[in-house]
């Protein structure tokens, strides 16, 4: 059988389209399968009452209701409202039987402390536990929350629920703001949780 000659414009050919494929099988894996089996940035804060996560896929948000029997979703605002994501976020809790509170906050942790004691309020309720609390990465707006949690309700000193927070992905170079927010609100968030009322405040809201 005669050989086929060595051909280079083949071979690079066939070599890029073999790359191309592995590179699209890794981005595949990255984006689309590891979400759906282990829920991004998720964390246990306590079990069986309070966990913590990024924005879930739609079949990773089933698997954490049913595996941790989650009855209340707090949503810091990991999409848009009215965007086609966040009407399917909706959609699934309506499905799954589940309450879900959207409590729209900045990307960097910042703004309206008084939905920082909302969350405070809904995340000690018994009658809503077991709460999910997330944003998009889990780490900024969830991690000011839940450190505001360990501050305020278990009594840990600041520093360290703040240490907490940067073993969730927080990168304090990149976003200084979820300690300063932490330092200029969570004695109005405490005072807020534990007597009632608001805090005033004046700056940027989000939808």
């Amino acid at each position: 059988m005669t050989r086929e000659p060595f051909s280079p414009l083949k071979f690079s050919r066939n070599a890029g389209l073999i790359v191309l494929l592995i590179v699209g099988g890794v981005f595949a894996v990255r984006d689309w399968i590891i979400p759906n089996i282990w829920p991004k940035n998720f964390g246990v804060v306590v079990e069986g009452a309070l966990y913590r996560s990024g924005e879930l896929t739609p079949t990773a948000t089933r698997k954490v209701i049913n595996e941790r029997g989650i009855r209340t979703i707090v949503d810091f605002g990991a999409h848009e409202l009215g965007s086609y994501e966040e009407t399917r976020a909706q959609a699934i809790a309506d499905a799954m039987g589940v309450r879900r509170v959207r409590l729209a906050l900045f990307g960097d942790a910042q703004g309206d402390p008084n939905r920082y004691t909302e969350a405070l309020t809904i995340m000690t309720d018994p009658g809503a536990q077991p709460v999910l609390v997330h944003c998009a990465a889990g780490a900024q707006r969830t991690g000011c929350a839940v450190a505001l949690y360990r501050q305020i309700v278990e009594g840990v000193s600041l520093e360290d629920a703040y240490d907490e927070a940067n073993t969730y992905r927080l990168d304090p170079s990149d976003n200084p703001h979820l300690r300063r927010m932490l330092d200029a609100w969570s004695d109005d968030v405490e005072r807020a949780y534990r007597e009632g009322g608001t805090i005033t405040y004046d700056g940027p809201t989000r939808d």
